[in-house]
């Protein structure tokens, strides 16, 4: 008998993978490639790989990981690259889903370079998770505890983590368009609403640089199922907004992936004021580079979070 169960984000104390092989089909957003992505369960420690089935070349040429030194790219999208020129682009809203659903261990097979955009945002990855479920590995989980804050800015872009006892993202934006206009908005992630209260937040964008971006070539699997559309000052998809501040949202979604290119979940607090894919990379070397900001820690079991109605028995 096996014990699993649908999420252990949060203070979850123990590494997990998933139950079982699970796979999916979707769109690239940038090639317009149908991808085919299979996660398979690991082991303790073996930590996030993402594997490209698609090339002829040694398996260690093959492997790919998604650690913040790693990052090769952060225009439009985060991607990353190994010392063999092989690259994955678009993995944050996959990244975020791994950490809100409390998934560690996890071997990511994929036949293109770039992870497919689905319905854009972390939604069906997250469903996917959850249709196999977790299980429990015997082996304590490290947290990256901030002990003393790390910021840096970029004119008016601002960025920063410091110090709490809680798993906390907050994100501001402003735009000039007033379909947008000022919004904020905060998660805790250890009381495990990843799901509830982020993962639904699509990409957005504006009909002329769409049609800019087709023009050199990117964008190609772009469409109004994968991307909020903003044209004349109204959202033209028929869905409408998924959340009031959906936009902002969609930045703390972006944030919670990026960050776990850390390749841990963060005791502390994250705040993005009009930040994106390059203000949390460079926010994590800023990080690493200042060493007396951070130390390993492991939750004792006993002040772990309930795990409350997610046991399921396989």
């Amino acid at each position: 008998m096996i014990s699993k169960f649908s999420s252990a984000s949060g203070f979850y104390p123990w590494q997990t993978t998933i139950n079982m092989k699970i796979s999916l089909t979707g769109i690239g957003l940038h090639k317009g490639d149908n991808i085919d992505i299979t996660l398979k369960p690991t082991k303790a420690n073996s930590g996030i790989r993402f594997i490209r089935t698609d090339l002829n070349c040694d398996i260690i040429e093959r492997i790919v990981i998604p650690n913040y030194k790693n990052v090769s790219d952060t225009n439009m999208c985060t991607t990353i690259k190994n010392d063999y020129d092989v690259q994955i682009s678009t993995i944050e809203h996959l990244m975020a889903a791994f950490s809100g659903t409390g998934l560690d261990n996890v071997d990511v097979e994929i036949n293109g370079s770039e992870v497919p955009i689905m319905d854009g945002s972390s939604d069906q990855f997250v469903n996917l998770i959850e249709s196999t479920g977790l299980i429990k590995l015997p082996e304590k989980r490290k947290f990256l505890k901030i002990t003393k804050p790390v910021e840096i800015r970029d004119g008016d872009k601002k960025c920063s983590l410091s110090p709490c006892d809680k798993m906390k993202f907050f994100a501001s934006i402003d735009f000039s368009d007033k379909v947008i206009g000022k919004q904020e908005a905060s998660v805790n992630l250890e009381n495990f609403n990843f799901k509830n209260d982020v993962s639904k937040a699509r990409t957005f964008g504006f009909m002329q640089d769409v049609e800019a971006l087709r023009r050199s070539g990117l964008g190609l699997g772009g469409s109004l199922e994968n991307c909020v559309i903003i044209d004349n000052n109204e959202v033209i998809n028929s869905e409408g907004l998924r959340f009031d501040n959906e936009f902002v949202v969609h930045k703390l979604l972006d944030a919670v992936g990026d960050i776990f290119t850390s390749g841990f979940r963060i005791q502390g607090e994250y705040r993005g004021y009009l930040c994106g894919h390059h203000m949390n990379n460079l926010l994590l070397k800023e990080l690493f580079d200042n060493e007396d900001s951070f130390e390993f820690i492991e939750i004792d079991e006993k002040n772990s979070p309930e795990i409350k109605n997610k046991l399921l028995t396989a």
